[in-house]
């Protein structure tokens, strides 16, 4: 719901329940209307800050598996490409074109069907290596 229709429903809201005229007498169609600007609001109020407060707990914990899961990929991209984790971005650069020259798809075409599959995932292995390290690294 976007601002302008919230402000809009909210005063409608707002102004059937002050106002003395009501399509049901007495004060049943009033709560009503309150309870359905309590529900709107809080509508509006959630999506306006993304998430409830009520789930905090859980974005920690989302967050942290995030963080783990981005280490462990981070350790796995260098294991794939040999180099350390003190590496400088020219030392994975030239791993990854040694490697890239032996297990290219191209490099491999007139082998066995067998050997051009597994070089076909070991060049999605280092280009998500690489991918991984880049992000990290910030290149």
């Amino acid at each position: 719901m976007g601002d302008r229709n919230f402000y809009l429903l909210a005063i409608f809201l707002i102004v059937y329940i002050i106002s003395p005229f009501d399509f049901v007498p007495g004060f049943i169609d009033d709560l009503i209307a309150s309870g359905t600007l309590w529900y709107y609001w809080r509508k509006w109020n959630t999506q306006k800050r993304g998430k409830s407060k009520r789930y905090a707990g859980d974005q920690f914990r989302e967050q942290q598996k995030r963080q783990y899961t981005e280490s462990s990929q981070l350790e796995e991209a260098y294991r794939v490409l040999g180099v350390s984790p003190d590496a400088s971005w020219k030392d994975v650069r030239k791993a990854y074109k040694e490697k890239i020259a032996k297990s290219h798809p191209d490099k491999v075409a007139h082998l066995g069907e067998e050997l051009q599959d597994k070089a076909k995932e070991i060049t999605l292995q280092l280009n998500k290596a690489v991918d991984v390290i880049r992000r990290h690294k910030s290149v």
